[in-house]
């Protein structure tokens, strides 16, 4: 009898740890929400936080989306063949005001950066730029092949005002096995959805500088880097991807601190890809379960590391920036 409520016991605290780790999210309270306005002066540059690394960037005139993930899939529904939400990007595109895009740059190919990707652009009229592979995922979507530009790196592309450059980057080191589930390598034929997870490999990762005359950003859609890629830039904004930052080495964090934030000289730190991107997107979106990202680590990670203002985006939330500061010393 004993052994039979030790073992009950145990199943249950088994149980309820699985429980916290994977339903149990960090608390956001107490780290700074950005002050956002929604009365911008005309040609001033605004940013919208729309989940993972989609983030619009618009000067009234020009609008361009990093990514534009909005299907979300579950966690249960990354074990069978993955296909777009057409409900979902429709609601979220309707909310955040999105009717036309002039461009949409891809960060990388996992899904929850390029699977809808193609539809957002054909419903928007945006030009797609990115990898090979992400021309890949784009064509498999039915996106022409007009609409899709293969970068390179360290090469400007001009949509109005701004001014876009791909620069090289990697992804955050993942566990061995995630690695090989999600898809490391490069995609070398068009996705249909739907596929399974790996049809989406990692493909090029890159960070993105826009560059325009009233604002100057980076947008890194993993929290990887590249060592000196980004010395010859500057940013008054770093938006710069958390998820599973918290779980690296100091040596790690340090690093990836210099190579983004520090080298294109930002002033200030808007961490994006820190919500659970397996739910749906609302403006009180919780952060990444515990199971997979320490959401205090991974803020700490940058914000001690940092002189300047971090302030949190909340989704939907429109943020107008100020005009670009005095260029970094050479």
């Amino acid at each position: 009898m004993n052994a039979a409520r030790w073992s009950i016991g145990a199943l249950v605290i088994v149980a309820a740890a699985l429980f916290a780790l994977y339903f149990v999210t960090p608390s956001m309270d107490g780290w700074p929400v950005a002050d956002t306005d929604h009365s911008p002066a005309e040609g001033q540059v605004t940013i919208t936080f729309l989940g993972t690394s989609t983030v619009l960037v618009s000067d009234g005139r020009t609008h361009l989306l990093t990514d534009g993930y909005f299907s979300r899939i579950s966690i249960p529904g990354l074990f069978s063949r993955m296909a777009p939400n057409e409900e979902r990007i429709e609601r979220a595109l309707s909310q955040a005001g999105i009717d036309r895009l002039d461009a949409i740059p891809v960060l990388h190919t996992h899904f929850d950066h390029v699977m809808d990707s193609g539809i957002v652009a054909q419903r928007t009229g945006a030009q797609l730029l990115g990898s090979s592979s992400a021309a890949m995922a784009a064509s498999g979507s039915g996106l022409d092949k007009s609409r899709i530009t293969t970068v390179q790196t360290h090469h400007p592309y001009r949509f109005g005002d701004f001014t876009l450059t791909f620069v090289p980057a990697s992804h955050v080191p993942l566990p061995g096995l995630i690695e090989k589930w999600t898809g490391k390598g490069e995609i070398t034929e068009p996705v249909t959805p739907p596929d399974w997870i790996g049809a989406w490999e990692e493909g090029q990762s890159y960070g993105l500088v826009v560059e325009h005359p009233r604002a100057r950003i980076l947008i890194q859609g993993s929290a990887g880097m590249q060592p000196g890629e980004l010395d010859r830039y500057q940013a008054d904004y770093a938006l710069v991807a958390t998820a599973s930052l918290g779980k690296q080495s100091e040596a790690y964090k340090d690093a990836y601190f210099k190579e983004t934030v520090a080298a294109v000289g930002a002033h200030t730190i808007i961490p994006v890809h820190w919500d659970n991107f397996f739910t749906e997107l609302t403006e009180n979106v919780p952060p990444l379960p515990w199971v997979m990202d320490n959401l205090e680590d991974s803020f700490q990670a940058l914000a001690r590391r940092h002189q300047g203002p971090f302030r949190v985006l909340r989704p939907f939330q429109t943020l107008a920036l100020e005009a670009p500061a005095v260029d970094k010393a050479p």
